[in-house]
This record gives structure tokens, sequence and C-alpha cells, in this order.
């Protein structure tokens, strides 16, 4: 059974475009708006574009009286410049709702549902924006590259991941739109945050000196956010808290994670019931690191005060993960030959033939390196690459080079235009458990602090917007949503 589409496009690292496509992280399928020129002209219209419909007063979407204006749609917020229309917020709805529904989790009342997923609106927008101020773009092509990786790594065709797509319901000009602003989103993640971050191979000796990464352990946890604002007053720090305690309690007396995340949670993952997935141990946040091992299978963790708010986690599963690892690495000496305007290609392949024949009859294969290579990294050093992982040739290259023997010479081969001779000097097997355990905790660190510099870079980036919520109670209806999803 194919995975929900949530959970293929959840799998969270990265620095240039073709890593942000390689691993889009948390994608949930919202629709976007359209732009603020568009929307406006969709506001009002006369009788002539639009039926009239009788008035009603819990649905002023219709006209009271035939030939006046008629109001087709309303403004639920306005972020910046733009705005936020009742129509794309019941869309929204609409879809994740059915998202849920695909993930087994029965969805909550709209007016339960309409806040989180106005407010998830609002932070994509805002972001947005940043992303078009950055001069960040994402084209067609990037959108296909991205739409390929999820489908390979669900072994399915780009074909039946966007028809599976469908059948749940999710339009694919939506999906589409969606997958094009995560890339926008990822990328200027990756500017205004990750980049600008540096973890030292000092962090790294202290991360494990405390041993934060000898554990194997790895965890499926759920978590609910009860935010408070930066600066916030004690008022607003007791008020968040009693809000964070009620929640427990609910808890505590049997209640619904899944449920009580998304109707409540200020975290990212609230619409996807809180779900943070599996991490390893060393990639907890300092904030539940020491709260974590020491909860059992199905666990709800006591309120957790952090600079963010106050967190509840619970532990949905556990297992372990084993962290030894090899890699066999191989020491050889290489020769390239490239054509160039003083010597054809016709020439280059006599020549490596020529200089075949010299090394099979004792000439040393160092000094011919030294001089007739074109490999600019290895020609001073006599044609040696040194000890070497597998992942540093290339695949064409490294086929040639598990064919030999040790001490042996293969023979002259063309590839990509370029000539090569290769002698293999020795191979080894060599643990790199420790090498990784470095590579983790370096990843850990990061990680770590970049989770808490995003969040902290999301809330001012949202505090410095102007933002104005016009929603009102009523406005969406239960049967609204059911008519966004036929």
């Amino acid at each position: 059974m194919i995975r929900s589409l949530h959970a293929r496009l959840c799998d969270r690292h990265p620095t240039e475009r073709t890593r942000i496509l390689n691993s889009l992280p948390a994608m949930t399928l919202f629709s976007r708006s359209l732009p603020a020129l568009l929307c406006a002209s969709l506001l009002t219209t006369h009788g002539a574009f639009a039926a009239p419909a009788p008035a009603s007063a819990e649905h002023p979407v219709a006209a009271a009286t035939a030939g006046a204006p008629v109001v087709l749609d309303r403004i639920v917020a306005v972020v910046n410049k733009e705005i936020i229309l009742e129509s794309q917020l019941v869309n929204d709805i609409a879809l994740v709702t059915a998202q849920m529904k695909a993930r087994g989790i029965t969805p909550p009342s709209v007016a339960d549902l309409q806040g989180q997923v106005l407010e998830h609106m609002i932070t994509t927008r805002v972001q947005l924006q940043r992303a078009t101020e950055a001069g960040i773009k994402a084209n067609d092509q990037d959108v296909n590259a991205a739409i390929d990786r999820v489908a390979k790594q669900n072994n399915v065709t780009s074909k039946e991941f966007l028809s599976e797509a469908k059948a749940q319901g999710v339009s694919i000009a939506n999906l589409r739109r969606e997958i094009h602003d995560q890339i926008l989103i990822q990328e200027l993640r990756q500017k205004e945050v990750t980049r600008r971050l540096d973890v030292t191979d000092q962090d790294v000796d202290l991360f494990l000196a405390n041993g934060h990464a000898d554990s194997s352990e790895e965890y499926h946890l759920s978590h609910i956010l009860v935010s408070i604002p930066d600066n916030a007053t004690p008022e607003q720090r007791a008020a968040a808290e009693a809000k964070a305690d009620k929640i427990l309690a609910e808890l505590r007396s049997g209640g619904d994670f899944t449920q009580i995340a998304i109707r409540h949670s200020d975290g990212q993952q609230a619409l996807q019931g809180g779900d943070l997935g599996w991490r390893k141990a060393s990639d907890l946040p300092t904030l539940f690191a020491s709260v974590v091992p020491t909860l059992k299978v199905g666990e709800v963790s006591n309120v957790i005060r952090g600079l963010n708010g106050y967190n509840i986690v619970k532990l949905d599963d556990k297992r372990s993960s084993e962290p030894q690892q090899t890699v066999v690495e191989t020491d050889v000496q290489h020769l390239q030959l490239k054509p160039s305007t003083i010597r054809d290609a016709k020439a280059t392949a006599a020549l490596a033939q020529s200089l075949y024949k010299q090394i099979e009859g004792g000439a040393d294969f160092g000094k011919l390196a030294k001089r007739y290579s074109d490999d600019t990294q290895t020609k001073n050093e006599g044609g040696n690459t040194g000890w070497q992982p597998p992942e540093v040739f290339s695949p064409e290259l490294m086929q040639h080079i598990d064919a030999l023997a040790k001490g042996q010479v293969g023979q002259p081969f063309e590839l990509n235009d370029n000539w090569h001779i290769v002698k293999l000097l020795g191979r080894r097997t060599v643990n790199v458990t420790e090498k990784i355990r470095r590579q983790r905790a370096r990843m850990a660190i990061m990680q770590q602090r970049e989770t808490t510099k995003y969040e902290d870079w999301l809330r001012q980036l949202r505090a410095s917007a102007y933002i104005e919520i016009r929603l009102k109670s009523g406005w969406i209806t239960d049967a609204d949503v059911a008519a966004a999803q036929s």
C-alpha cells in the first residue's frame, strides 16, 4: 500500500537547489491564493456575471436584491498587501480534511479546524512574500524534478503518483502549486537560517563528550506546543501555561492526542496531529533530550517549558538502529589522456595503448603519469590517488577498478571521450563508525539549532508583517467544505 501523500512528502537536509528538490520536508496539501489583483477583481461583481440567489442572513454570499452587487467571496485575512479569500480557506480546509481521512484521522469540526488552517495560510504567505523579495524562484522543471523524486522514493512512476493524488481528491494544479511554494519556502529557510549556522569541531567534541550521540535508539514522537509571543508579559505566560495544563489534563483523561493537537497546538505539525516522525536520540531537540528516553511507548510527558512556549510530547514508538559501518577503500594510480587541438582522439587512443605496453614492459607508472597524464589532481603525485572511498570515483571508473587484482594494470579504456589507465595498488576495509558518528553529531547539532532558529525567525517574520484577520464565526460551515470536496 502506498503511503499517504503527506507521509511521502515529509521525508527532512541540504544547501543547494538540488538537495532541496531531493528532500522536500513536511509538505501539507494546501492550495495557494490567486495574485492579489485577480483576487480583488473577484470580490464583487454584478448580476451579468453571477445569477442572483436568495438572500440569507447566515450566508451573505447571495445578493438581497436582483441587480445589486453580488458578493461572490469575502476577505478572511489581509497579509501585508495580499488578501486571503473565504473560498481559498474553504478549499484548504477541504484539502486538509481529505488528507486527514487518507491518514486515518477523523477530522475535527470546521469550527475547530478553520483557525489552524488560516494560521498556516498566513505563515506560508509571509514566507512566500519574503522569498519573492529575496529573488527566490522555482519553475516547472523544479516541480517536475520534485515529483519524480517523491515518486521514485515510493517505487511508483510520476504518473502513478499523480493519479493516486487525484484519487484522494487532490487537485493536481493545487498539488503542483503546493510543491512549488514548498520549494521556495525551503530555499528561503536555507538562505535565511540554515546557511547562517556554523558547527565547529569543538561543538562536536562537546556534544560527544556529553554522550548525546551514543544511543542507537530512535523515537517516533508527537508534539503539542502552546506558544508565547516574543517579550511575553507575565500574564501572557500564565495564560499559556494554564492552557497547556488544561490540555495535559485532557490528555491524561484519555483525550486523543492527534485530535487535541489539531485543535490546540501552535506547532508546525499541528495539522498532522503533531506528528514529528522518527527522530534519532542524537537528533532530539535539547528541550526533549532528557525527557523522551524516560517515557514508555504511548506515554505523554508533563508540560515542558521552553523559550518558545509550553510543550507536551508523546512517545508513539521506539526502535534501535545499528551505528557500526565499514567501507572498502582503494589505493590506485590513474593516468588520464584528453584529446586536444594538438592531439586528436585517434592519436590519444594510440598514445594510451603505447603507454600501456610500456608499463607492461616494466616502465614506471608514476614517471609516465607525471609526464603524460592530464589529470591535474594526481599528475604531480605520479597518478597516485591515495586511499579513497568508492564515492570519490565515478561508477564507471569504479567498475574498472573493482575488476583489478592488487598490483594489476588494467587495459586502457575510453570514458567520456577521455582515455584512462588504472593500476590497483591495494584495498582495505575501514571502520568509519567514528567518522560517521561525528558527522551525525554535527548534523544533530545543526538540526537542533536550525529548528530553534527557524521558529524564532518565523515568529519575527510574522510579527513584522501587517496581518488583519476578518474571519467571523459561522461564515464557513461543514456544508461549504463538503461542497468544495465534491
